[in-house]
């Protein structure tokens, strides 16, 4: 059981990017890398406009908004390679501080636990195995498995389903304000995890959530 902050759960489903994996650098220079091939910077907002969304949606997003003359499969490769690359470079020393120990700090008090993200498998797989915990969560779910982006409730009622638990036992951690009024809307409690993509929106995610913090730390301290 969890329990913390009035937040009493069997089960946590828990976001990647931004919430577990601090990939703000990675993706950072993998925006202006791809940009700076076309001989275009970075669009203003581009990814607090992508941040909630798989690999087709922003691709697709990109195209309408920016490269309308190019397709959107062959600019999925091309992320698809840099991604690997810089993952496989930053290895489980991307987490968040606090990160790795929090999860297996919920595996020992029994706390069931899913993955939902807008991430691909080959590029969450190989981080939480550097981790060391890709064997103590019980499912994985991507956008794909859900058949729409993290803005709907659809990927979290999926892990309460794998769980074999009811939404509101489970507490969602995000750092995507869209995702977490998703998670929200399927029932779920909700924690607020900071990173700096979303820090416009924090005062919002912090309004919206059952409980923040700014860091994994913030768990350990009694």
């Amino acid at each position: 059981m969890f329990e913390w902050r009035g937040i009493c759960a069997e089960g946590a489903v828990f976001d990647l990017d931004g919430t577990l994996v601090d990939s703000m650098e990675i993706w950072s220079e993998i925006d202006e890398e791809f940009f700076a091939k076309r001989n275009m910077p970075v669009p203003d907002g581009y990814q607090a406009n992508i941040a909630h969304l798989g690999f087709r949606d922003v691709a697709a997003f990109t195209v309408k908004n920016y490269l309308p003359e190019e397709r959107e499969e062959e600019i999925i490769a091309e992320w698809n390679g840099m991604c690997r690359e810089k993952y496989a470079a930053a290895g489980g020393r991307y987490f968040k501080a606090d990160a790795v120990r929090f999860v297996r700090a919920l595996s020992e008090r029994g706390v069931k636990m899913c993955v939902a993200t807008a991430s691909s498998p080959e590029l969450f797989v190989p981080v939480l195995e550097a981790g060391g915990i890709y064997g103590l969560f019980e499912g994985f779910f991507t956008v794909d498995d859900a058949g729409r982006n993290k803005s709907f409730p659809d990927i979290f009622l999926l892990a309460a389903k794998k769980l074999g638990l009811a939404p509101g036992k489970c507490v969602a951690f995000e750092d995507s304000f869209a995702a977490l009024c998703a998670a929200k809307k399927a029932g779920m409690q909700t924690v607020a995890v900071y990173d700096r993509s979303s820090e416009g929106r924090w005062e919002a995610l912090k309004t919206n959530a059952d409980a923040f913090v700014y860091g994994f730390g913030e768990f350990f301290e009694f």
